[in-house]
């Protein structure tokens, strides 16, 4: 007798003719490919932003338009708000560009953020949840790579002011940023815990990965990684509180403490992580670490240049050409205000609260508690990171929030998984 279940485990129906069938399977093998190619930046177009995981995606657009599976609503409960938001933003720097003259370079950064925020959830969000997982652990796989990569050229081969490695020695990735690079190691993190507390990775597996992710975080010497992958911790041991987990985190957290206070431990660590990172943790001075002086200055002049921008901005990639020292702010969120104006700023915090409703839906039924952990973990990260970035159109920010999110509009929309786990994380018989 054939077992029946709660979500659909495949969306190819048994009596689906063969070429619809594959298909559906074609389908689905571009959006992993779309996303195993998303945190390799290096593989772009060299006239303008187009990569090799943006033509996959469009390729695996034109296949759900040939089968019939574009969904509507991707991200639930929380889609209209989401677009709403993003048409907001994109309106007013828009906006704000004609007004200035600007509007070639208005148009192409309307795009690239309708790409990155609106497309993208279309391909990747509101699948079936093996879809979903499998989405999941290939990303994993891309960044486990990456990490790989990054131990090679920095470590064997001993690269700098490369295209993998700066010439600081700070690794670069597949990104070609240090921060950004180090940015999606912290972002993946919370995914794999999240991963392992719902039981589609194993112990065995996930403490390596985190190891290695731990790692490439190291090699980009980039405070702002570190500091969020803690802060990603904090929130999912805190979400998921129990003795178990509080007795381990301490533990943990009293033993690398210890080893970082051990010469022969410290010797091992990366030498760009020690100069940038190490010694303004230890020290407890962190005002000299990396960059941070430049950026309060570049913040202290965008929010001065930000009060005559409240209604409309100076236009899309104008802010280096008002700016003092010629740079733009390393900051999401002063920079949209500055270039769109104040509801720029206004739609982008919208856009994100459309998922953050998606994830608070989630959390509402207890049984899907660990896929909300998951979608929260990532925003409030993400949030917290692009504090320390500038324009965050690029696919390999989106691409992490958006698979942190998707279990839980896979939860609302399909139920959990039988055979997955109950609420307090023991395994259902």
């Amino acid at each position: 007798m054939e077992q029946t279940h709660l979500w659909p485990r495949t969306p190819v129906p048994r009596a689906m003719p063969a070429p619809l069938a594959a298909a559906r399977k074609l389908e689905f093998a571009l959006a992993c490919a779309v996303v195993f190619l998303a945190p390799m930046n290096v593989l772009k177009l060299p006239a303008f932003y187009f990569t090799a995981s943006d033509a996959f995606t469009c390729l695996c657009l034109a296949t759900m338009a040939f089968n019939g599976t574009i969904r509507l609503k991707p991200l639930g409960p929380g889609t209209a708000f989401w677009i709403f938001g993003l048409v907001m933003m994109v309106g007013t720097l828009l906006v704000s560009s004609l007004l200035v003259g600007v509007v070639d370079r208005g148009l192409i950064l309307s795009l690239q953020y309708l790409f990155a925020y609106f497309l993208l959830p279309i391909v990747f969000l509101a699948r079936p949840w093996d879809e979903t997982i499998t989405l999941m652990k290939v990303f994993v796989v891309s960044m486990v790579v990456m990490a790989i990569h990054g131990i090679y050229v920095v470590n064997i081969v001993g690269e700098t002011n490369t295209l993998f490695v700066s010439g600081s020695g700070r690794l670069q990735g597949f990104v070609e940023r240090e921060n950004e690079c180090g940015a999606l190691f912290a972002l993946t993190v919370p995914m794999v815990l999240s991963m392992t507390a719902m039981r589609l990775m194993k112990n065995v597996v996930a403490i390596p990965v985190l190891i290695l992710l731990g790692y490439g975080i190291m090699l980009t010497g980039s405070n702002t990684a570190l500091y969020g992958m803690l802060f990603g911790l904090s929130t999912f041991l805190l979400s998921t509180l129990t003795p178990k987990r509080i007795f381990i985190g301490a533990i943990g957290f009293a033993a690398i403490w210890s080893l970082l206070g051990a010469p022969a431990f410290r010797d091992m660590l990366p030498a760009v992580f020690k100069k940038r990172v190490l010694s303004g943790l230890v020290s407890g001075d962190l005002s000299g670490a990396g960059t941070f002086a430049d950026r309060m200055l570049l913040n202290e002049e965008a929010i001065r240049l930000g009060g005559e921008a409240l209604l409309l901005g100076y236009g899309a990639d104008q802010y280096r050409e008002i700016s003092d020292y010629g740079s733009p702010v390393h900051n999401v969120y002063l920079l949209i205000w500055n270039e769109g104006g104040g509801p720029a700023l206004i739609g982008f915090i919208i856009m994100l609260s459309g998922a953050a409703i998606t994830v608070w839906m989630a959390w509402r039924r207890r049984e899907g508690r660990y896929e909300a952990i998951c979608g929260f973990s990532a925003i409030t990260l993400f949030a917290i990171l692009i504090n320390a970035a500038p324009h965050v159109y690029g696919r390999f920010w989106a691409i992490p929030v958006l698979l942190s999110v998707a279990p839980s509009v896979a939860f609302l929309n399909f139920g959990r998984p039988r055979q997955q786990y109950s609420p307090t994380g023991r395994k259902r018989r």
